[in-house]
């Protein structure tokens, strides 16, 4: 075990994790210890099975698939592997929903002693405990004046409080024009569930053209995590293009981009995670390995193409490093939430 003190040029030398890479910019006296001895957590992914998640008409209930899995990292980092258990699967379930849709779970989060996920469809936060989807907040979209359910894609931990957020980018009509800029408006929750609005529309703005897609160009936003040990936001975005979204064409627009941005949003800096092979996965989900500092972290990537959907799981450093090739879960499920449970 030892200490390190940022900044310093080359980070966790024993993890080997920059390769010949910059260091990325760390804030000043801080101090992170990474654990160097063979480890294993426990994982859990969720689904957002879209209109697939909808159960039996007759009983009104909506699902998703609850899977737990098993990481294992080696004490110098450079070895990892991830094995899911499918046999145990379990449907969480809930009779709320709105027109017929609902439990179209897209994160995971551990916040105030519960393991919560929000619905995409409804706006609503649920507490995940064992098999039921228990209502905990609800939000609605853009500034908070609205009848219609936020649609929520990732949350971030930061401060003691809950940041939830959508795409990120305008919705446009065919011609361009914009329609809607709710996905622009971002969530503050604390932890008695007090909600507040906040307009992060200049926040995307700059993440997108820090990383070269300025409108009508975009990026959206399903993995985003807040470090506290870098000071920093880090987005993963699903897909990325210099072109205006084609629904169509969006489906081949997966992107293998992290932004990082300071506290500000003053400071930005993009790095490629590996090579953008198959542009059908996009990150819906991503967490910091424990015990590594925040430099290595778990991906989901999930695909709808043509009306089928499949996820993999990648592990990856804050250099573009990849310690995991993308490995399919087992199964035509879209997974978006993942939760690594620390010890």
């Amino acid at each position: 075990m030892w200490s390190l003190t940022f900044p310093v040029l080359v980070l966790l030398s024993g993890f080997g994790l920059l390769r010949d890479a910059q260091a990325a910019p760390m804030p000043q006296e801080l101090i992170c210890v990474p654990d160097v001895v063979d480890r294993t957590y426990d994982l859990i992914a969720i689904t957002d099975m879209d209109k697939d998640a909808g159960g039996s008409p007759s009983d009104w209930t909506w699902r998703a698939v609850k899977r737990k899995g098993q990481l294992t990292i080696s004490g110098d980092g450079e070895k990892i592997a991830v094995n899911w258990d499918p046999s145990a699967d379990q449907n969480v379930t809930t009779h709320l929903n709105v027109k017929g849709r609902a439990m179209e779970l897209s994160d995971l989060a551990l916040f105030n002693g519960h393991l919560i996920s929000p619905d995409d469809k409804t706006g609503m936060i649920y507490q995940i405990e064992g098999q039921k989807a228990i209502p905990w907040v609800f939000l609605n979209s853009g500034p908070g004046n609205t009848t219609n359910g936020m649609k929520a894609e990732w949350m971030a931990l930061k401060d003691g409080q809950l940041y939830v957020g959508g795409h990120g980018t305008e919705y446009r009509a065919k011609d361009g024009s914009i329609v809607s800029t709710d996905s622009m408006w971002i969530k503050i929750v604390s932890a008695d569930g007090a909600v507040q609005h906040k307009d992060w529309t200049k926040n995307y703005e700059k993440i997108r053209d820090a990383a070269g897609f300025p409108a009508p160009g975009y990026l959206t936003h399903e993995a985003v995590q807040w470090s506290k040990v870098h000071h920093r936001w880090f987005f993963i975005p699903r897909r990325h293009s210099k072109k205006i979204y084609d629904e169509e064409a969006d489906e081949r627009r997966g992107s293998n981009k992290i932004i990082s941005a300071d506290e500000n949003f003053d400071d930005f800096y993009t790095i490629d995670i590996g090579a953008l092979k198959d542009r059908k996965r996009g990150f819906s989900a991503f967490a910091f390995i424990p015990g590594t500092c925040d430099e290595l972290a778990l991906g989901i990537k999930s695909v709808e193409f043509k009306g089928t959907t499949e996820s993999y799981i990648t592990a990856f450093d804050l250099m573009g490093n990849i310690y995991l090739e993308d490995q399919r879960l087992q199964g035509n499920l879209k997974f978006e939430g993942l939760y690594i449970v620390k010890k």
